[in-house]
């Protein structure tokens, strides 16, 4: 498996339609504006801080009887999607670029409108029996790739630590019944932003690889700054165990 740094091919860069799909020859964003998107909050901003600030400081008290199980919170975030929702993410992601460099917001344009970028994280998400529709999933995928790139770890998650993470997502999103019971269009647009930033975590950490010493700490920071400034997660505090992130 190509993992997540395979994800990162079509976050940084289009590929070529007549290419191999793991070969391709791709147009590359800067590494400058890849590293300062890391750090963007995307949207929904306000429901990704209560969703990190009690998966960071989980509840001591036992569960209820009444609260709802995996396989329930499963069902209730999932959604059907709009491409009309998919298109406002995008738009505001090519927007952001667009304040500091026009020509990479015209290829990230091109990246997102190919399709080819979601559809790479939809097979990924897919061999772990995960869905790119639904919130649990996106937002495991998201904080597995971020906390991976914040260690400048161009590998995958185990099976283990994405399986503990999907977990303790779902566990959190539990106790939070307003989420739950959210209109599906507010599901999918955090649910594609967490595909977006997967993509450029994983983008950043393997251009990263190949830059010198200075460059790679920028770019572990601003992933961890994204995670920060959108979830209220400290990444570089914690790791990321068969039990999620402690």
């Amino acid at each position: 498996m190509k993992g997540l740094g395979w994800i990162a091919a079509s976050a940084t860069g289009l590929a070529l339609a007549t290419a191999p799909a793991l070969h391709a020859q791709v147009m590359a964003l800067s590494p400058t504006t890849m590293v300062g998107y890391a750090g963007t909050t995307a949207a929904g901003a306000h429901a990704r801080r209560q969703i990190g600030t009690r998966l960071a400081t989980p509840s001591r008290t036992p569960a209820q009887a009444s609260a709802p199980s995996m396989t329930q919170v499963l069902a209730r975030t999932n959604y059907r999607p709009d491409p009309r929702i998919r298109q406002q993410v995008y738009a505001r992601a090519v927007a952001q670029i667009q304040k500091g460099s026009p020509s990479d917001a015209a290829k990230l344009r091109q990246i997102l409108v190919s399709g080819q970028m979601r559809n790479e994280v939809a097979t990924y998400l897919r061999k772990y029996g995960m869905s790119p529709d639904n919130l649990v999933d996106t937002t495991t995928v998201y904080l597995a790739a971020a906390w991976l790139a914040s260690r400048g770890n161009t590998g995958d998650p185990t099976p283990a630590q994405l399986r503990g993470l999907r977990n303790q997502v779902a566990r959190t999103f539990s106790t939070m019944p307003q989420l739950l019971a959210a209109p599906e269009a507010l599901k999918q647009e955090l649910g594609e932003a967490n595909i977006l930033q997967a993509s450029v975590s994983s983008a950043v950490v393997n251009q990263a690889a190949g830059q010198d010493p200075a460059y790679a700490a920028k770019a572990r920071a601003a992933v961890v700054q994204g995670v920060k400034s959108t979830y209220q997660i400290d990444l570089s505090r914690m790791d990321l165990t068969a039990n999620g992130l402690r």
